[in-house]
């Protein structure tokens, strides 16, 4: 009998050790409808290719049920206009030859909605089946048989080993500077990751439409070295001439931009979370670089937006200082740690969003060391507990009701403002380790139990066995035991994909960057009505995926959904998301209810914010 999901957390207590050291947002999504089929073989295809009779597809109701063929020119108007909103679609494309009423070779799903290609909310439209001339080489790493998809992970090494947390068969060490390929048959020895992304390749071959090709997945994990933005580019130079990939799914660890901006140079697509990056940083290459998670301005706007609305010109409302109903000053607290230049970005962003409605701080203070429980730096030495008590005297001395947090994990500064008896409200920004309940955990409690919020654009979670990473796995491996481990942990690997998987589909036969980037630009922008999906569309001039998000409160008293330990975050009404500019104009706390759901995202290992 399989263990329970987010068992893992009491089967591995060196697993939940490690998660709270590195933590990083990654999303994930539970299960649609599924519905079996009455008669399959009459799929409306709709997604990139029009239907083949006269009747009309299903009403739009989410961004991917309404799906066709299109560009970034094609996108006007206000994206986020109401939940029948939307911009037109353009005509759709003239019917590719062997489309149409056929056999069907892909095992869609039929949904209120309409034909979908698999139970996830987000995944396309139907196209049930193809035949004829896919165009054959249609770009680099494209033939008429195969699409060369490279993923690349942080490798080890006898110098300084990256191993896995503990797995089903143990605690594995990742090799360094090899390519696993995975039409090659399983090795009993193969790494916890190859074990990953072979069952996923399986299963998105599986399920989407890939117009007579198949996506061959290769595993390169980097060097174990202390890289340097040489080494990083010679790496990637390295891989695109040895593999010659259509698509790279980057974790490559260090200096990531260099190697993503050389990647790029040589026309490669790349799929990430790349969460920590600025909007203007994936229109350096545009339509080659794409990430589900939302651009550090997109997050910045939406966290920006909530402080303005519900924080800024209200009285205080949910501190522990017994001055609830006076005006409300407010403090920044920052990092100024050089590691994560996208964090200073999204500090900067917001200072000027919440200046700019005219919100003021008292003081500012900054602590050196982030994404860290302790906030130590073995390399200089740094540590925030050396100057997280001077930082809570400072914000005590100024009178600071609530502190802005914009990112940059840590403990020290709860633990120092427990120990002074001070507990202010803490608005914080979600960067994936403050918005899991592992890392929120590890925070003070009686600073943070009902004094601290966060902005985040996770979705609502329940247990890891709801979540379609989980369903993936059960499909294409029933029962293997690496499923609760990278569901649990690396679930962003499964929405990465997810988002190639559906260009792929998206753009039709004639496989390109360009095709791709129509497709998406296609999607209407239409709002979220389920608080386990989010809003997914691409403005113009824009390449990421999550667009709304939600504000949620900690409970110390109460536990998540599969969790070992109490605390979570609760989400008001039951998990409703808005843009930013919806935010509802009353106070931050006004919509917390004792009854409201506690969220069942923990958090995860594939750190880079």
């Amino acid at each position: 009998m399989a263990a329970r999901p987010r068992d893992w957390a009491r089967q591995y207590p060196p697993l939940a050790a490690a998660l709270v050291a590195v933590l990083v947002a990654v999303f994930v999504l539970p299960s649609a409808l599924n519905v079996p089929q009455s008669n399959p073989t009459q799929t409306l295809e709709f997604a990139p290719v029009p239907p083949q009779d006269d009747q009309p597809p299903p009403p739009d109701s989410s961004n991917v049920e309404s799906l066709s063929l299109g560009s970034s020119s094609s996108v006007t108007g206000d994206a986020r206009g109401g939940a029948d909103g939307g911009p037109g679609l353009p005509p759709p494309p003239e019917v590719p030859a062997g489309l149409g009423d056929r056999p069907v070779t892909k095992r869609c799903v039929q949904t209120p909605q309409g034909p979908r290609q698999t139970e996830d909310p987000l995944a396309p439209p139907c196209v049930a089946h193809f035949e004829g001339d896919n165009g054959g080489a249609t770009y680099r790493g494209v033939t008429a048989e195969q699409i060369t998809v490279l993923i690349t992970l942080t490798g080890g090494g006898s110098a300084g080993p990256y191993c896995d947390a503990v797995t089903s068969r143990g605690t594995e060490c990742r090799p360094s500077d090899r390519y696993f390929d995975l039409f090659d048959p399983p090795e009993d020895d193969d790494p916890y990751p190859v074990r990953a992304f072979r069952v996923f390749q399986e299963y998105f071959n599986t399920r989407y439409q890939t117009y007579g090709r198949t996506a061959h997945f290769w595993v390169y994990f980097t060097p174990h070295r202390a890289h340097t933005p040489e080494t990083r580019r010679a790496e990637a130079n390295d891989n695109v001439a040895r593999r010659e990939p259509f698509a790279v799914i980057g974790y490559p660890g260090s200096l990531e931009d260099d190697y993503l901006r050389t990647v790029a140079r040589h026309g490669v697509l790349n799929f990430g979370s790349h969460e920590g990056r600025p909007a203007s940083f994936f229109r350096e290459f545009p339509g080659l670089i794409w990430s589900y998670t939302a651009s550090i301005d997109e997050r910045a706007k939406l966290y920006g937006e909530l402080v303005c609305t519900q924080v800024v010109g209200r009285p205080v409302s949910f501190s522990g200082n017994g001055d609830a109903g006076q005006p409300r000053r407010l403090g920044l607290m920052r990092t100024t740690d050089d590691r994560y230049p996208g964090v200073a970005h999204f500090t900067d962003v917001v200072r000027g969003h919440v200046e700019g409605c005219g919100g003021e701080f008292a003081t500012e203070v900054t602590f050196p060391v982030a994404g860290r429980v302790h906030g130590t730096r073995q390399q200089t030495g740094e540590s925030n507990a050396t100057v997280a008590p001077g930082n809570i005297a400072t914000l005590g001395a100024n009178d600071v009701t609530t502190v802005i947090w914009p990112q940059a994990y840590e403990t020290q500064h709860t633990e120092a403002a427990a120990n002074a008896n001070y507990l202010p409200e803490w608005v914080i920004a979600g960067d994936g380790a403050h918005e899991g309940y592992l890392g929120a955990q590890q925070q003070d409690q009686g600073a943070f139990d009902r004094h601290a919020m966060v902005v985040t654009g996770q979705t609502l979670e329940g247990e890891t066995e709801e979540t379609e990473c989980w369903r993936a796995f059960e499909e294409a491996a029933p029962g293997h035991p690496d499923a609760a481990f990278t569901c649990g942990l690396h679930s962003g690997w499964y929405h990465d994909l997810r988002q190639l998987f559906t260009g792929i589909q998206v753009a039709g036969p004639q496989l390109t960057p360009e095709s791709i980037d129509e497709g998406f630009h296609a999607i209407p922008a239409v709002p979220s009505s389920d608080p386990r999906v989010p809003a997914c569309f691409y403005d113009p001039g824009d390449y990421t995926c999550v667009k709304d998000g939600v504000a949620m409160w900690w409970d110390a008293n109460s536990t998540a959904p599969g969790a070992s330990s109490p605390g979570c975050w609760r989400m008001p009404e039951g998990g409703q998301r808005y843009f930013g500019e919806a935010w509802p104009r009353t106070d931050a706390a006004a919509r917390w209810a004792e009854q409201d759901p506690c969220n069942g995202y923990s958090g995860s290992l594939n750190f880079t914010f």
